[in-house]
């Protein structure tokens, strides 16, 4: 009976406008807080994930990206393989053990140009090759792939009343069709077409949210006790709700500790 209580508690419609106004209020303050313009608002959105150091950024129309090369690269990646993989079947289950390897293939060659890098820059050490943007921006792009594939099994495993046990990334073309989207994003991007430039920072900053707030919203469906009950999308605007305003919150307390940190929103200096 207190169960079932709960569950009532968590679909009422005051609970949910509650929710929203909260997720206004915290989002007005937010926006009051950080500086000005779009622009301004992109900027602190990267400040409270990304170093945004100015040389391993990259520029369009001349100017910078609000996030680094790499992590462009890798929420702008993990974008596109979510809209490419996401499916109404609710799939699953994990990949091929061979598609497993190429993955952890991806992972293992981010980790590694982000460790070179990471020694030429920080260490002053020698690096195992020279560091690129345009190595960090692909290697990004592939983690992406690689965040696609965890979250979303993931969040059709633990939202879903019924899911699908099929894998994900069920073929081999589909998987070739999701790196050839990827490279399309990275010569875009190489191009430098200065109109691209809002596109592609809003679509990246915008991705710290999704992410942020699908882990969140899976965390709360647990905390609640409320795993694997969903039937309809709408089903889940409570937990939806608590997912984007924790994931704002993050967000805005990064950007403060940061900012009494180092007084100043720019970027790291190296």
């Amino acid at each position: 009976m207190p169960q079932m209580k709960f569950s009532n508690w968590t679909n009422r419609k005051w609970v949910k406008i509650s929710l929203l106004v909260l997720l206004l209020a915290l989002f007005s303050i937010w926006a009051i807080e950080t500086p000005h313009g779009v622009y301004g608002k992109l900027e602190a959105i990267g400040y409270a994930v990304c170093h945004q150091i100015a040389s391993h950024t990259i520029e369009i129309g001349g100017k910078l990206l609000p996030l680094c090369a790499r992590c462009t690269g890798m929420y702008l990646g993990t974008l596109l393989a979510l809209a490419i993989l996401k499916s109404n079947q609710r799939l699953s289950g994990k990949p091929s053990t061979a598609k497993i390897m190429v993955l952890a293939f991806f992972l293992l060659i981010f980790t590694v140009d982000g460790v070179n890098s990471m020694l030429a820059s920080f260490f002053s050490i020698s690096p195992l090759y020279p560091p690129s943007n345009w190595l960090r921006l692909g290697t990004g792009l592939l983690m992406g792939v690689v965040l696609a594939n965890i979250l979303l099994p993931l969040w059709n495993q633990t939202l879903w009343k019924e899911s699908n046990p099929r894998p994900v990334l069920q073929s081999w073309k589909r998987f070739f069709l999701l790196l050839l989207f990827m490279i399309v994003v990275g010569v875009l991007i190489w191009l430098d077409i200065p109109m691209l430039y809002y596109p592609i920072a809003i679509l990246s900053t915008g991705t710290v949210f999704v992410i942020l707030g699908m882990v969140y919203t899976l965390l709360w469906s647990i905390i609640l006790n409320k795993e694997n009950t969903l039937e309809k999308l709408k089903d889940g605007i409570t937990f939806y709700l608590l997912g984007v305003i924790c994931a704002l919150v993050q967000i805005g307390l990064m950007d403060l500790i940061r900012l009494s940190l180092t007084g100043s929103w720019s970027g790291f200096q190296i």
